[in-house]
């Protein structure tokens, strides 16, 4: 797999290192693979394959340019490894998994039951963050097959009116309605300047929100790798499609009962503070849509017993901002759980 020259031109573009400086040479970061499971090819990116006991398997979600790819893992699956098994499982259309027509949450939640079937791995913590919740929350309620320890929800989507309404409208809506005309623009690198600055404001965000007592454990090698897959054209176009997909996802995504079979951990951050604050006039929709997150968060957790996290002053980035909290939230699942 020839990635070497697009390696280096992220770094040159990016404005990393000099054309000088980088090396072009092939490059494929610790743990990872790609896994051939029904008639697609998934990026797998397996660590502490050593332990023993229930597999944590990590499920990504979109920040707030709809980058939903696990590079938003590459603090917290590490830390993880030292004591569990883990997997960072990408969706097709993203990393290195295959390109398809129709990539979205829902036809992953299918996706994962069979690459967990070719992992022989049917005891699992499924881990989601953000939108990630709609794959983790449908391979719960619809395969009776796999064994569920528990489940850690961070910022998960809230299946109620007033969020439903927020997250098909802007960006969503106008995706879906621009799409075929889009697809096209974008394999021309219309976007490519853009999207490149994107990751940039997203690594110095994380820069940022890292704490200095994490930063050597911070895997920036596996960071940027992901990062550079965002740039490349196919990717762009991936994204474009499942933001057009996400309506129908959401559609499905709030038919689901609270899920109570397992305990489900909820990790509730208060980003939503900084959205109402940069646009005011979405202010009493955004306070509906954190009243919701609010409150169903709560009766997720409560009801299927497992933990109700608040974390004031966070952001939507906690996974970087707050790994300490993620991690206990996981250690206190594997045991509670335990039959």
């Amino acid at each position: 797999m020839m990635i070497g020259l697009r390696w280096l031109l992220f770094y040159c573009v990016m404005g990393w290192v000099s054309l000088a400086e980088a090396k072009a040479e092939e490059f494929i970061p610790e743990g990872v693979s790609v896994i051939k499971a029904g008639d697609a090819r998934f990026q797998l990116r397996s660590l502490g394959l050593e332990h023993q006991g229930p597999a944590v398997v990590l499920l990504s979600g979109p920040n707030e340019h709809w980058h939903s790819d696990s590079g938003w893992f590459a603090l917290l699956q590490p830390l993880l490894a030292t004591k569990y098994r883990t997997y960072a499982i990408d969706r097709l259309g993203q990393g290195l998994s295959s390109d398809v027509e129709d990539p979205s949450y829902t036809r992953f939640a299918t996706d994962l039951s069979l690459v967990l079937l070719e992992l022989n791995e049917p005891h699992v913590l499924l881990l989601s963050f953000a939108s990630g919740s709609v794959s983790s929350l449908l391979v719960a309620h619809q395969n009776s097959d796999l064994t569920i320890q528990g489940m850690l929800l961070i910022d998960p989507d809230i299946p109620r009116p007033a969020s439903m309404a927020l997250y098909k409208g802007y960006p969503a809506d106008w995706y879906k309605a621009n799409l075929p005309k889009l697809l096209p623009a974008l394999e021309t690198g219309v976007w490519t300047e853009r999207t490149a600055k994107k990751l940039q404001q997203e690594r110095k965000l994380v820069q940022r929100l890292l704490p200095e007592t994490y930063a050597n454990q911070m895997d920036w090698t596996y960071f940027d790798f992901m990062a550079q897959q965002r740039l490349r054209l196919e990717r762009q176009q991936s994204r474009a499609r499942e933001i057009a997909a996400y309506a129908a996802d959401l559609d499905l995504y709030q038919t689901l009962p609270l899920y109570t079979k397992r305990p489900v951990s909820v990790i509730n951050s208060d980003f939503e503070q900084l959205q109402i604050k940069q646009n005011p006039e979405q202010k009493l929709q955004m306070m509906a849509w954190q009243q919701e997150g609010d409150d169903w968060s709560k009766q997720q957790a409560e009801g299927s017993g497992g933990q109700y996290i608040e974390l004031k002053s966070s952001d939507h980035l906690v996974l970087f901002q707050r790994p300490a909290a993620l991690m206990q939230a996981v250690e206190w699942l594997m045991a509670s759980a335990v039959e």
